[in-house]
């Protein structure tokens, strides 16, 4: 599948809102970590004493992970073991750094700046991949099945390839030492157009909105999603298996979109001099298993993988397992470093290679997803049916109209407001909609009921807020329209509100719902 996402994805500076450590990190950091091992038949002493076979060790022990399976050191561990090498009496506050790999062009050593000139201030380090030993996230895991299965019902009702952004939050991941967990509530749909072989993301107008939204909720952007879904069988369900070992994981243009999304989604944290260090988010794959069953693989892409692409020096190729370094500076003052991985050759030697072109594994950490065996709804679930239109999914006739606005808030009584509002989607609609304008206020208002589950609250809001009152009666009288102009016959004249969608009929120039102009 091929993603032509990461032409879209902009790297401007997040705002001072959003460079805030996550409560996950601040909660980590102040745990001992060690792992407490219980007595064993080697230990000669009594309960409260500890020997060498019973002391508690460093959550980066070798043997530990060995024994347990643990491929890569967790982000805190790694930072544990950075700074334990240094000794108590001198540990390191801020032992990360980061990887710079661009030519500086305000080098102050006397000398014309870059392509005039350069020195080895100013020259950037060749790069040698490795594979990266520690990860910034240790499991992904998604609430409930209803979250994925509404995500591939677009691709289910069109046979074409879908994008979303995971939205949720940091948790702490019991499995291992000091881990982290990506914990996915919803996952939100922005603009694109897409084939059957490809999805393309748009700009999105409601960017900005979105991060509020999930800021009030507690939540974040934590990953991205895209399906790589080719059906074999639709009787059976089976869909093609594409990615396996033996093929490719991720592609290189795939891995260039996972690290400029890692790249504008940075992680904060105190223990690099940058006041960042590499990223939290994760990109899941959604495409067939060697059971021809639809599953789910989740992976980062290293921090050397995101320096690349930072520097704007990797290129997909012909080949989906291979990336490769540019051949040609993109302008004068772009720099292309050297890059080299090592390998085995025939003979079981190790060689250096050059990164043109250069193995996609390399650049890759795998990251497990999973459900909960117990499933857990931050959000309302409803039937499929009675469920609110996701948005931006006008291709396959669903429409966040008036009638189906009033479909969705029908289906709930007074006493329901909690569920009728405990819904991503349509509190997102809320949000953007032209019908009834909500302060940034009352929307904060309804994600604090939502996130306190508070049921007598919020039908208290929903009896006396006037907006919310307004809308109600603005989406039923939109409704009696459009069922008045249906039994009107079929040869009446219509035009759509640019604005709240509702379809108009006759030559007038206002909106009959929301009063906008039509043109």
């Amino acid at each position: 599948m091929v993603i032509h996402a990461s032409e879209e994805v902009q790297l401007e500076e997040s705002s001072k809102k959003n460079m805030e450590i996550d409560e996950v990190d601040t909660f980590l950091a102040t745990q001992p970590g060690k792992i407490e091992r219980k007595k064993t038949m080697m230990c000669r002493h009594n309960d409260r004493q500890k020997c060498t076979n019973c002391l508690p060790i460093d959550p980066y022990d070798e043997e530990y992970m060995k024994e347990n399976n643990i491929k890569h050191l967790s982000f805190h561990a790694y930072v544990r073991k950075l700074t334990d090498l240094h000794g108590k009496g001198t540990q390191l506050k801020k032992p990360l750094e980061n990887i710079h790999i661009q030519v500086k062009l305000d080098c102050k050593n006397g000398h014309l700046p870059y392509p005039h000139a350069i020195c080895t201030k100013c020259r950037p380090p060749s790069l040698t991949l490795n594979r990266q030993k520690f990860r910034h996230v240790d499991n992904i895991t998604i609430e409930n099945k209803d979250i994925v299965d509404r995500f591939l019902d677009f691709w289910r009702r069109s046979n074409h390839q879908r994008i979303g952004y995971l939205i949720g939050r940091y948790e702490p991941f019991l499995d291992v030492p000091l881990g982290i967990k990506a914990v996915v509530t919803a996952i939100y749909e922005p603009p694109q157009h897409s084939s059957e072989s490809a999805a393309n993301l748009d700009d999105d107008s409601h960017e900005n909105e979105v991060d509020e939204l999930c800021r009030y909720l507690g939540m974040k952007r934590v990953g991205w999603i895209f399906t790589d879904l080719w059906a074999q069988d639709p009787t059976a369900g089976t869909v093609h298996c594409i990615r396996n070992e033996d093929s490719f994981l991720l592609s290189a243009e795939e891995c260039i979109t996972a690290g400029a999304f890692q790249n504008k989604y940075k992680n904060y944290t105190q223990y690099s001099s940058d006041g960042y260090f590499g990223s939290k988010f994760v990109t899941v794959v959604a495409t067939g298993n060697k059971t021809k069953q639809i599953d789910f693989a989740g992976y980062q892409v290293s921090d050397q993988c995101t320096a690349m692409v930072e520097a704007d020096i990797l290129c997909p190729t012909n080949h989906f397992e291979l990336a490769s370094v540019r051949e040609h500076p993109l302008n004068e003052k772009h720099y292309i470093t050297d890059v080299q991985f090592t390998e085995k050759n025939e003979y079981g030697a190790e060689v250096q290679r050059n990164g043109k072109p250069m193995p996609v594994e390399f650049l890759l950490v795998d990251v497990p997803v999973g459900m909960p065996i117990e499933p857990y709804m931050t959000f309302n679930v409803t039937r499929a049916e009675k469920d609110f239109p996701i948005e931006n999914r006008t291709f396959i006739g669903q429409f966040q109209d008036v009638r189906n606005v009033a479909k969705y808030v029908n289906e709930f009584t007074n006493n329901q407001f909690l569920e009728l509002i405990s819904n991503f989607h349509f509190l997102l609609f809320l949000v953007t909609n032209d019908i009834v304008r909500f302060t940034n206020d009352e929307i904060k208002q309804l994600c604090e009921l939502v996130v306190r589950k508070d049921r007598v609250e919020a039908a208290d809001w929903a009896e006396q807020n006037p907006s919310w009152q307004t809308f109600k009666e603005v989406i039923r009288a939109g409704n009696e329209l459009e069922h008045q102009e249906a039994a009107s016959g079929p040869n009446r004249v219509t035009w759509a509100c640019p604005h709240c969608t509702f379809e108009n009929t006759g030559d007038s120039t206002d909106c009959a719902v929301c009063n906008l102009p039509r043109a």
